[in-house]
């Protein structure tokens, strides 16, 4: 499985891990998984250092957007929730933030934020805002 998930509940808070090549309907695969739990978590880390990008495009990530639109009867759970993307080469930084852009437009209720370093991700995270 390219998509691996880990939910620390002491720290309110969904890990998905990437890696290897993935699709856009990996990516959605995952955020189903994350929507239908029975306790959504109020952070959310993706770390995709270990994944390869190449097949994805930006479409995918407009696609992507769209279909987290599709879980808007949850998004009062997660109001003030926060997602951080950890993306180290240049191609996953930046389809991370054209899905930043996206997630901005369509004005979801949690924060999204795009790091290079994972303990800066962690510390933002953690952050009460």
């Amino acid at each position: 499985m390219p998509i691996t998930s880990q939910v620390d509940k002491t720290e309110n808070l969904t890990i998905y891990t990437l890696f290897g090549d993935l699709t856009s309907d990996d990516i959605q695969i995952a955020i189903k998984s994350f929507w239908e739990a029975h306790d959504l978590t109020l952070k959310g880390l993706w770390d995709a250092r270990s994944a390869k990008l190449t097949n994805l495009k930006s479409s995918d990530m407009e696609n992507i957007a769209v279909f987290v639109g599709r879980f808007r009867h949850r998004f009062e759970e997660r109001k003030g929730g926060k997602s951080a993307i950890v993306a180290s080469t240049d191609l996953q930084y930046g389809l991370s933030r054209i899905l930043k852009s996206l997630y901005d437009i369509e004005d979801f209720p949690t924060q999204l934020k795009i790091f290079r370093i994972m303990n800066e991700a962690m510390e933002w995270l953690d952050q009460d805002e």
